[in-house]
């Protein structure tokens, strides 16, 4: 018998369908935070699991696949791959064997995932559970996009009720700033030290936060207007300067999470 699991990220809402619901929620660290159990709202991700015989089809590469860009996370391979109106997430593990596989189409909430199911201990087969989080949050960036939503690299402060976005690449300092800003600033709070989500609604910026976290592991289900964009550069002296809107836009744009349009 199949369930679901619902989460609200960023109000709007992840759907897994699963026979395994207690057992796969534990493989997602930082989802309990965003559960919800409502049924009216039509959720953004609608994640369901394909039978043996359509995940053998699916996961074929042929000479229509088109291969749009692949990279690594660690010793293991990503690949986005498109197939005519479908596109394919796909990572594979060092060995050449495939740890999990997603097809989505551009326009569909439906999102079709191959994960292995044990059906003698009522359980999942996933390698690796870490390609689970990480693919929903490639997948939440596909369908979130061009409904301007998007996960963003960088750590976030909450100071007056509206947020502020630290910007760098991994190893610059973002944390640490933000650490000195908690440490040194009365009434600052963090909201998110990895990965938060940055929606437009009714044509202003908000940042809310999500069940991708760093080594802080913040997850706090909460939603903040966007106050500031901070570029964090590493130099030998201290020094902050305004810069103009489209400046900020083109450095913000290598920390947003994939999007195929």
């Amino acid at each position: 018998m199949e369930n679901r699991l619902k989460y609200k990220i960023a109000n709007r809402y992840l759907e897994i369908k699963t026979e395994y619901p207690e057992k796969l929620a534990k493989l997602l660290p930082g989802f309990g935070h965003f559960h919800d159990s409502s049924d009216s709202e039509e959720s953004l991700i609608h994640l369901v699991r394909e039978g043996e015989s359509e995940e053998e089809r699916l996961m074929q590469p042929d000479s229509e696949t088109n291969i749009i860009h692949t990279f690594n996370i660690e010793q293991d391979i990503c690949r986005f791959s498109k197939r005519g109106n479908n596109y394919f997430f796909t990572i594979t593990e060092r060995g050449g064997s495939v740890s999990a596989e997603f097809s989505m189409e551009a326009e569909s909430s439906r999102v079709k995932c191959r994960l292995v199911p044990d059906y003698r201990n009522g359980t999942i087969l996933l390698s690796n559970p870490v390609h689970l989080k990480f693919a929903l949050w490639m997948i939440f960036g596909f369908r979130g996009i061009p409904r301007k939503l998007s996960a963003i690299h960088s750590s976030v402060i909450v100071y007056n009720k509206s947020a502020v976005l630290f910007l760098g690449e991994s190893g610059t300092g973002k944390s640490t700033h933000t650490r000195l800003w908690l440490e040194n600033i009365p009434g600052s709070t963090l909201l998110n030290d990895d990965s938060p989500i940055l929606s437009i609604e009714e044509g202003k910026p908000y940042v809310h936060g999500s069940p991708w976290s760093g080594k802080g592991q913040k997850y706090l289900n909460e939603s903040y207007p966007l106050k500031a964009v901070v570029r964090i550069r590493q130099n030998s002296s201290n020094k902050i300067q305004k810069t103009k809107y489209s400046g900020i836009l083109w450095s913000s744009l290598p920390f947003v999470s994939s999007g195929i349009s």
